[in-house]
């Protein structure tokens, strides 16, 4: 036979090649039907990842892991003055966590600067620095133990945000670094350019009342993280990204200015007469615009803070200021002649069967006892109104309350959306027997300010229409509000009544209003001197307690002291007024405290006085063709709880060569943010612990820089 053919490795060789041919399709064919199985697989894997019962979870983790979405603030509006100074706005405020569990954080790199770190807490946040001491070593301590959550081992280092001073200094405390576990969350913090100034009637009154035009719209974007542990990531253009919507701004009828006056001077007098708390407001006379609101409260140590809205929230008993309104309705209403000889007789009381009208002295020239209408509004007489009323209404007192009720000052309690009290008008004489209804002493009473409620607001609107002609008009502290410049709403007040009486009776009520600062037994007297004219009224009322404080009766407290309300409500200049203002103080004095002040010419009128002189003397118009000039009264300090940013000058003045080569000192370490907006050029100032206030609204034009007390101060102008 033949011999086998073999291979180089000794394997045979088959010598049919169709047969190898053959044999090598069918293993290919095998190893197609092979990659198709494992293809389909494949694909049926795929399809049931992506639409099977796992395929949203799938998908929810693949976008985890890949992209994230984040938040977009957008800042809230600006509220600004009337000449467009920025009072209240965004600027960059920070959220401090330390994460106790960071593995740089040794025990014993904790353990030697938890007692600095306590310390130097609370310095800057008050408390005692063994509590920030307990609480963080719990806190590690409780991590440690694996006894909490992770993120329970990030707490925050305090309640509040930072701002931009603050959040520099605290970089500078032991631990207070990223090494060791410090978290630093960036968000907006609402700033008060001008510190404590009109608190209360802007954050709680207009931001709250404004809150939906204010409150921006946050927006969002989707970001790509860059790596795997999610510490970089960048944002990207995606269909889901919306933008944020800016808050509008609000324009208020508030001068800061003249805020810093009225709040100064209301505060001086608080403190210097021992009074407990007050409020003072100027209202433009033609258009009732409020320029200056302050309401401060005497707290303990020293200090006055304006923490309420008294203007509108108290209602009381007004006092002798109510006396306008008894005068304005016996001339219009009764026809009485303002030279009515009224006879007050030669003692300081007089009874209406059981209730007694004093007054604090017995009127007329030489004391005789007899004067004028004019006079006793003049002299503040209560027995002389109380006369004059009684003998005009006892047998009608219908027509006395129904003339009143419809003066229309229980139309509007309040300022815009700024609540306060209502008032419910006079006693209808129908309700007499009926409990708080009418009774024997109402229509007496009210003669002076008595049984009957108003805030200081009412009265104030009531001397504000005397003043401008006769119309009653609803103050307003908002003018308008804007969206990126343009004008979204405009406020205009409201005439609630366009005639509070005859012409005739608003002149014959004007004459007496200047007699109480013209005539020599006036209690406005004080005023006389003044190089502008004043027409006004001094009101002093007793205060019913509340029932806690009651002693022998409503008006007494356990420890024999009464409560007063001193008022001086006035314009000027009263032969063609402006500006219309109210003082009211409320003190708590002993009736042996005789060197005590609590009435309205001896608490109240000075500051209305500090307030107008101020006016004056900045009113160019006024101070240019005045006969007798006052000079402008100086700088007023802020006392202790007033906001000590003090308004700076439009015109920069020339300094000292030691002043001006200190400020060049100072402008070589204080960035110049000229061109920036408010909100950067804020962070960038306070961040070297600078103190900041502005005027205007858009971008820095000027920067000017001054040192107070120690810290650089620098003012902004904006355009």
């Amino acid at each position: 036979m033949r011999a086998e053919e073999r291979d180089n490795n000794n394997r045979a060789i088959d010598p049919n090649p169709q047969r190898i041919k053959r044999e090598i399709k069918a293993k290919v064919k095998r190893l197609y039907v092979a990659f198709a199985i494992v293809s389909l697989f494949i694909v049926a894997q795929i399809a049931l990842t992506q639409w099977g019962p796992n395929g949203t979870p799938l998908r929810n983790l693949s976008e985890s892991k890949s992209y994230t979405t984040k938040k977009i603030e957008g800042s809230s509006g600006s509220i600004y003055d009337l000449n467009g100074k920025t009072l209240y706005t965004d600027s960059r405020g920070y959220r401090i966590r330390l994460d106790l569990h960071a593995q740089a954080l040794t025990d014993s790199i904790f353990t030697a600067n938890l007692p600095a770190l306590g310390d130097s807490l609370a310095k800057m946040f008050g408390g005692s620095p063994k509590k920030y001491r307990d609480f963080m070593t719990n806190t590690r301590d409780t991590c440690m133990r694996r006894l909490a959550k992770p993120y329970y081992s990030r707490p925050f280092v305090t309640s509040r945000a930072l701002n931009q001073w603050e959040y520099e200094r605290l970089r500078t405390f032991p631990l207070m670094h990223p090494r060791y576990g410090l978290i630093v969350e960036q968000t907006s913090l609402r700033h008060k350019v001008h510190g404590s100034l009109a608190s209360y009637t802007i954050t709680r009154g207009i931001e709250n009342a404004w809150q939906k035009e204010l409150n921006a719209s946050d927006g969002s974007n989707r970001f790509l993280w860059l790596d795997a542990r999610h510490r970089h990531s960048v944002p990207i253009v995606a269909k889901e990204n919306t933008p944020a919507i800016n808050g509008s701004d609000i324009h208020t009828t508030i001068d800061i200015d003249l805020q810093e006056i009225v709040e100064g001077a209301l505060s001086r007098s608080l403190l210097e007469n021992g009074a407990t708390d007050g409020t003072a407001i100027v209202l433009e006379t033609s258009t009732g615009e409020i320029r200056a609101m302050a309401n401060l409260t005497h707290h303990k140590g020293g200090k006055t803070i304006d923490d309420n809205n008294y203007a509108t929230m108290w209602q009381g008993s007004p006092g002798s200021t109510f006396k306008a309104i008894s005068l304005m309705t016996l001339i219009d209403e009764a026809g009485v002649s303002i030279d009515k000889w009224v006879n007050c007789g030669d003692d300081d009381t007089y009874y209406v069967g059981k209730l007694r009208i004093r007054d604090t002295h017995i009127v007329g020239e030489n004391e005789s006892g007899r004067t004028t209408l004019k006079g006793i509004f003049a002299e503040s007489s209560n027995i002389g109104f109380v006369k004059t009323v009684m003998e005009t209404y006892e047998e009608e007192p219908e027509r006395w309350v129904e003339y009143i009720n419809a003066i229309g000052l229980d139309k509007v309690s309040h300022i815009q959306r700024i609540g306060g009290y209502t008032f419910a008008g006079i006693k209808h004489p129908s309700s007499y027997k009926k409990r708080g209804g009418w009774s024997a002493t109402t229509l007496p009473q009210t003669a002076y300010g008595y049984e009957i409620d108003m805030t200081p607001l009412q009265i104030l609107m009531f001397y504000n229409a005397v003043a401008n002609g006769g119309k009653l008009i609803t103050p307003i502290i908002v003018k308008s509000i804007t969206r990126d410049g343009e004008i979204v709403e405009e406020y205009t007040t409201e005439v609630v009544n366009p005639a509070i009486c005859k012409p005739s009776t608003l002149e014959a009520l004007k004459e007496c209003m200047e007699a109480v600062v013209l005539s020599p037994r006036g209690t406005g007297k004080s005023l006389k001197d003044l190089p502008f004219r004043v027409a006004g009224k001094t009101g002093t009322a007793q205060v019913m307690l509340p029932r806690n404080m009651w002693g022998e009766t409503a008006y007494v407290t356990p420890d024999g002291r009464n409560e007063y309300l001193a008022t001086f409500v006035g314009y000027f200049p009263a032969d063609n007024p402006k500006y219309t203002g109210l003082v009211s103080i409320k003190t708590l004095r002993k009736w042996n405290e005789w060197q005590k002040k609590y009435t309205g010419a001896g608490l109240s009128l000075p500051v209305f006085r500090e307030i107008a002189e101020y006016i004056y003397a900045h009113e160019e118009e006024w101070y240019r063709d005045a006969e007798v000039g006052i000079a402008p009264p100086p700088k007023a300090k802020p006392s202790v709880g007033v906001a000590a940013a003090a308004p700076q000058s439009k015109s920069h003045k020339a300094k000292s060569d030691s002043t001006a080569k200190s400020e060049e000192e100072m402008e070589q370490t204080i960035p110049d943010v000229r061109g920036l907006g408010l909100r950067d050029a804020l962070y960038e100032l306070e961040r070297r612990g600078c103190k900041v206030s502005s005027e205007g609204r858009g971008t820095v034009c000027e920067q000017h820089i001054e040192e107070h007390n120690g810290r650089v101060e620098v003012h902004l102008k904006l355009e």
